[in-house]
């Protein structure tokens, strides 16, 4: 894909004084607590780390602390310092926010990058076992081809994705005593941005060179659609047919037991992320009847989780026809994605964060912004893109 313009050479940067990557690294990974693997390698992800009780508490009520210090004048916008930066996605509020508005995006691992591109190894590459040797043979062994892990090179660039909000002096003292984050304006704005990154992430080809700042502009992100497009593992199920019982559980079932059987996955690895539309026929399919919790005097019909030979099918409203802001509309509401929980990820080297930029009148504009990037560590075949069933 196009590189996208490094974002220490953008003004955004040089307003927070990020002059180089390794900055941004520290200063949203690193200073966070965020262990790394190696000095500056990947770090764990946010959902791990906030996933402990005591990250948890300790960032309660960060975004609003940091608004409130902002609006009395206790943190000043300088390009000397990076304070001024501030990390959304460390507050529990957030997270809350990416897990219900975006459930897709919300399972794949964020995890920080010290670099404007990812560059990381094929965990799917694999070398074969040697084998069994006779003694005399085993007595020098150096002529042999070494097995182990085969290095293959994943290569990502960074992209970089910005949102503007205006906070008004009211709206910041009413989220500090009044109003949940996701009720106020900054809430709000950062659902739908995620919104879009979660769109991206499914569905971005930078290869349409849109000029409409979608999934399809020449500096989005390559998604999973076309990742596992590229690597001949998408299927058109548009003529499968789904007359016989259980035909779309069959089929996905099917799909997932060739994926395992073929790479050496383990389903539990694994997850599926569909339309509510797909959803709603596997739960049909699964003979659904009506069920009264007990002690509660009341009936549900329908299940709330579904799983096909024990992965989890996540329903997402993204899943969809893409048509909101371009000519290029990919996707079907008829998609199933299936994802491998080490392979697939969202790699940044600024997870979401936001920015004073002046004030207008009773507000102050604030721009939010992330550099990130949709990876996939086994170079597209340890998932599958199954497009267009017929639901």
């Amino acid at each position: 894909m196009t590189a996208a313009a490094g974002f220490y050479g953008s003004s955004i940067g040089k307003q927070l004084g990020l002059t180089d990557h390794a900055s941004a690294y520290d200063h949203f990974w690193k200073s966070r607590g965020f262990i790394p693997v190696g000095p500056n390698g990947e770090t764990q992800s946010i959902q791990s780390m906030l996933s402990q009780k005591a990250n948890r508490e300790a960032h309660k009520g960060f975004i609003v602390e940091k608004i409130h210090e902002h609006f009395i004048g206790k943190d000043a916008v300088t390009a000397a310092t990076v304070s001024a930066g501030i990390p959304l996605m460390y507050d529990p509020e957030i997270l809350d926010l990416l897990n219900a508005s975006t459930p897709a995006l919300a399972q794949f691992p964020q995890v920080g990058w010290n670099g404007t591109g990812y560059r990381g190894m094929n965990i799917a590459a694999r070398g074969a076992a040697l084998g069994f040797l006779t003694e005399a043979e085993s007595m020098n062994i150096s002529t042999r081809t070494p097995q182990g892990f085969t290095p293959g090179t994943i290569s990502e660039d960074m992209v970089i994705q910005v949102g503007m909000v205006s906070v008004s002096d009211y709206g910041e003292r009413a989220a500090a005593h009044q109003f949940s984050l996701a009720d106020t304006a900054l809430g709000i704005a950062i659902t739908e941005n995620l919104q879009l990154q979660e769109q991206a992430v499914l569905y971005g080809d930078p290869a349409q060179d849109e000029e409409d700042y979608g999934i399809g502009d020449a500096q989005a992100p390559e998604g999973f659609a076309k990742k596992f497009s590229d690597a001949s593992a998408a299927t058109d199920k548009s003529t499968t047919s789904l007359s016989a019982s259980d035909a779309l559980l069959k089929d996905i079932k099917a799909e997932l037991k060739d994926l395992c059987s073929t790479y050496n996955v383990s389903p539990t690895e694994l997850y599926i992320v569909t339309s509510y539309d797909v959803h709603d026929e596997l739960d049909n399919e699964l003979n659904v009847h009506g069920r009264t919790e007990v002690g509660q005097g009341e009936v549900n019909y329908g299940a709330e989780r579904l799983k096909v030979w024990g992965v989890p099918v996540i329903p997402c409203h993204n899943v969809k026809t893409q048509t909101a802001r371009t000519e290029y509309a990919p996707g079907y509401s008829g998609d199933v994605f299936i994802f491998h929980r080490r392979a697939h990820i969202v790699a940044a080297l600024a997870p979401w964060f936001m920015l004073p930029l002046g004030r207008r009148g009773l507000s102050d504009e604030w721009v939010m912004g992330s550099y990130y990037t949709p990876v996939d560590r086994s170079n597209g075949v340890w998932g599958k893109y199954l497009y267009n069933y017929g639901v």
